[in-house]
C-alpha cells in the first residue's frame, strides 16, 4: 500500500486529508513538529509528504522528505507569498494555496502518489 506523511498542525485540515487519502486506498501517518523527521520517513517509506507552510519546521520535514526521494506537497495561505517561495525554493515538487488544496485534494494526492 503507497503511504502518506503529513505535518498539518490544523486538525480539521489533517482530517479531510486523511478521509481522501484513505477513500483512494493510501495509508497515511501524521507527524508532530518535534518528531524526527528522517526516523519518521524512514519507517514509513511514503511516496508524499504533506506539509502546511504554518506547521513548525516544515523546512526540516521537506529536507527529509528530499533526502529520502519522496515527492513533497506544500500548502499554505496564498497571503503568505514569502513562504510559498521559501517551499519553491527547498525542492517541493507543488505548493499549492489551501484553497487549491481543499479543492484538488483527492487529484492532488493520485498525481503525487501514484505519478
Amino acid at each position: 500500500m503507497k503511504s502518506i506523511v503529513t505535518l498539518v498542525p490544523d486538525l480539521m485540515f489533517s482530517t479531510r486529508i486523511e478521509d481522501a487519502a484513505k477513500q483512494l486506498g493510501y495509508s497515511i501517518a501524521a507527524l508532530g513538529a518535534r518528531e524526527d523527521f528522517d526516523a519518521a520517513i524512514a519507517r514509513e517509506q511514503p511516496a508524499l509528504v504533506i506539509v502546511a507552510l504554518d506547521a513548525a519546521n516544515w523546512e526540516d520535514a521537506v529536507a527529509a522528505a528530499k533526502r529520502a526521494g519522496a515527492r513533497v506537497l506544500a500548502f499554505g495561505s496564498h497571503k503568505n507569498v514569502e513562504a510559498m517561495q521559501a517551499a519553491r525554493a527547498a525542492g517541493c515538487n507543488d505548493v499549492a494555496a489551501r484553497s487549491r488544496m481543499a479543492a484538488e485534494l483527492p487529484n492532488l494526492l493520485r498525481k503525487y502518489v501514484d505519478g
